[in-house]
Formats: structure tokens, sequence, C-alpha cells
């Protein structure tokens, strides 16, 4: 749901851009416009990358541990002990 583009009179922002210039508190929105107002609908909280405290907090609830959450946003990934650089 986060917004990757917006146009407007033919320049292209991302949905982050657009975030950060109007205050929204997520990427995730639509915009509804007339010819004397515009409204955003904004879902969830964030930059829309990563883990939301929410979804992993509501995962802990039902019982998820720590390694379940993390693989459920983050896919592909190994969990193991770290070795140092």
């Amino acid at each position: 749901g986060t917004v990757l583009k917006v146009v407007l009179n033919k320049k292209s922002f991302t949905g982050d851009e657009i975030r950060k210039a109007f205050s929204l508190r997520s990427p995730v929105f639509t915009i509804e416009a007339t010819e004397k107002t515009v409204t955003f609908n904004v879902t969830g909280y964030g930059h829309g990358v990563g883990m939301s405290q929410y979804g992993a907090n509501y995962l802990a609830s039902v019982g998820k541990n720590y390694e379940d959450i993390l693989k459920t946003y983050y896919t592909g990934v190994e969990i193991g002990e770290f070795e140092g650089f």
C-alpha cells in the first residue's frame, strides 16, 4: 500500500517525499482532490520500511517468538550468532 510515485504538474515525487512535505505519518495514503480542497487519507505510521511495532506486538501476543516475527518482516534472512568483523 505504500505510495511509490505521485505526479503533480508533470513533476514526479516519491510517496516518502510527499509524506515529508505534508508531515504525513506514513507513505501509505490516498489523495482526494476537489476544486477547493485536497485530502490525504493516511494509513499506518512510520516510513513504510521494516518492521511494524504494532504488527510485531500482535504476533508476540499470539505466541510468535522473536525469530518468527523477524522472519515475517525480513524474508530470506538467517538468524544466528554474530561472529564480529
